[in-house]
């Protein structure tokens, strides 16, 4: 549908410009260091986190975008979960000293908040495009990504219990990477036959329109027509 094409093109480029503005200032900061236009300070340091917290939160984001545009219950949610962890994040960097004793409880809450949106945005966004295709492998994936997830919340909150054999950690990863790429260009082979399907016999590119915009189209013609016989 032209109008969810529409709002995807400007959510794709608003978080895209998000991406690119974190990066860009993190960029800056860092030549700033590095001639010594500055010193290094908390504050910066806690700049640079939450820098990268967004930066990461905007590239989840761009996967959620398909599911938002398509209405899906499951991955708006995993959207505004990876936001609300995004902030809780920020919380965190900036005002984790103010936290006291429920710091600790804060931050296991973040962790797995951030831990299943990041699961669910994965998931959803895969079912969007692939459904079905290659099930296997969708499953393999999330099972070592949740692993790696599970590995790295357990090293923030303080405790090694999944890491003590590291090679399997370092596998989880390589598995987790190569089954994305896999999946990734799987999704590009399903776009590139939808984009063919738009093609009529004659060769000619077809676009697709809402009811209501065939109709007000429809309209436009025929008072055009109109227009033209009472002119005549």
């Amino acid at each position: 549908m032209v109008g969810f094409s529409i709002e995807r093109k400007k959510l794709f480029k608003i978080v895209s410009a998000e991406i690119l503005v974190c990066v860009i200032s993190a960029a800056l900061i860092g030549i700033g260091l590095l001639f010594g236009l500055f010193k290094g300070t908390d504050i910066i340091g806690q700049i640079m986190l939450t820098l990268l917290t967004l930066f990461i939160a905007g590239l989840f984001l761009l996967n959620s975008i398909n599911a938002v545009t398509a209405g899906n219950k499951v991955g708006i949610a995993a959207a505004i979960m990876l936001v609300v962890s995004a902030l809780l994040c920020i919380i965190l960097i900036w005002a984790g000293d103010l936290l006291g004793d429920f710091y600790d409880t804060y931050a296991r809450i973040t962790v797995i908040v951030a831990m299943v949106s990041i699961l669910l945005d994965l998931i959803v966004g895969n079912y969007i495009i692939l459904g079905k295709s290659l099930l296997i492998v969708q499953i393999f994936q999330y099972l070592s990504f949740a692993y790696v997830e599970l590995v790295i919340a357990f090293v923030i909150l303080g405790s090694e219990a999944l890491i003590n054999v590291w090679q399997i950690f370092v596998l989880a990863i390589i598995i987790a990477l190569t089954l994305y790429i896999v999946l990734k260009v799987k999704e590009k082979n399903i776009a590139q036959k939808e984009t063919e399907t738009k093609v009529n016999a004659n060769g000619e590119e077809m676009v697709t329109i809402t009811k209501k915009e065939y109709e007000e189209l429809k309209a436009a013609a025929e008072k055009l027509k109109e227009l033209t016989e009472n002119a005549e």
